[in-house]
């Protein structure tokens, strides 16, 4: 649903209704293939808009069952310093780190609205006990949840827990070859993490995925990858290189192609958090004017007052139609579009 909602006073009431209903249903329209299904499809969403739009709770303006994605980037510290990533430059301070329990009443407030949350870095595991306690949270509330890691703290004990809890892990892998491997790490881990890996297959199973990078520099790889986890029957995934800060590798897509699919970014509806506890709507936010700032903080704020601010609003209606490269990014799509 779209997060259209009155920008200026002066704004009139009816035409604001009429260009917040077509922007919802001509986008919604144009991604129904079957003519037959097109009509009662259109009236069925028609009946979702005005519900939402007219239910008078705060949550209309992020909108209600299973429709968000809970992104949490719990550390930019990391093990491993790969030439592609810049966030492990720049760990935060120890006293800045958000504390668990305002991340875990956060998830407890909008659990309702969510249909995942992801738990990335920076390493994530570098905070394991916390990982866990997030894990054991969401199990309870029902909320499934994606934790993104290089694989090198991971043990036996930690797995087996998170099996029984029904999440999901992804590992990094860039390469299988042990010289590119080290080197797309910029740490000699490779004999450290792929023994971890075959760990994490035989107690995880089908809650194992990998995810690769693709760019100039690991094109020649990712197929080996791909070709290795279809022989351990590992679900794979590959992202494209996106740029944030370490200006080492380079796109082999162009931007164009990232970008040219003509479908909205769905990052209007993510609600992002950083390790001091900041909100955005996108760790790509600063692309636009509006949305440099962070929204609030949920260690000092509730995430519905923050959610339902008008510049919150405004940010969303403004990244409906953003066309940057990042929207091709997997953070931006469901689990079930992303792994083979």
């Amino acid at each position: 649903m779209s997060l259209i909602y009155r920008l200026k006073q002066s704004q009139p009431n009816f035409t604001h209704g009429i260009q917040d209903y077509l922007g919802e249903i001509i986008p919604f329209s144009r991604r129904i293939k079957n003519p037959l299904l097109k009509v009662p499809m259109v009236a069925l969403k028609s009946l979702e808009w005005a519900i939402y739009r007219w239910h008078k709770t705060p949550i209309r303006r992020f909108y209600g069952i299973k429709s968000n994605e809970l992104i949490y980037m719990i550390t930019n510290a990391c093990n491993d310093k790969c030439p592609k990533c810049g966030i492990w430059e720049r760990p935060e301070p120890k006293e800045q780190h958000l504390r668990i329990q305002h991340f875990i009443k956060c998830l407890k407030r909008l659990h309702h609205n969510l249909y995942q949350v992801t738990l990335t870095g920076g390493e994530p595991l570098l905070f394991k006990r916390d990982v866990m306690l997030i894990a054991e949270e969401a199990k309870l509330l029902n909320v499934p949840m994606v934790t993104v890691t290089n694989g090198r703290m991971l043990d036996e004990a930690f797995l087996a827990r998170y099996k029984e809890l029904g999440h999901i892990l992804v590992i990094s892998i860039d390469s299988v070859s042990r010289e590119k491997w080290n080197e797309f790490r910029g740490t000699k881990s490779f004999d450290i993490v792929m023994p971890k890996i075959m760990l994490a297959k035989e107690i995880l199973g089908d809650q194992l995925r990998v995810q690769s990078v693709l760019s100039r520099e690991s094109a020649e790889e990712i197929p080996k990858v791909i070709a290795w986890c279809k022989e351990h029957g590992i679900q794979h995934n590959t992202q494209l290189y996106q740029d944030f800060g370490a200006k080492n590798w380079a796109n082999l897509v162009t931007h164009k192609q990232m970008v040219d699919d003509g479908t909205p970014c769905a990052a209007r509806k993510n609600i992002c958090i950083y390790p001091n506890g900041d909100v955005v709507k996108c760790f790509d936010h600063r692309r636009i004017p509006l949305a440099k700032q962070p929204l609030g903080n949920i260690g000092e704020q509730d995430i519905i007052e923050i959610l339902c601010t008008k510049r919150s609003t405004e940010v969303s209606k403004i990244m409906k139609t953003c066309n940057f490269p990042c929207k091709a990014m997997s953070c931006n799509k469901p689990q079930v579009l992303l792994f083979k």
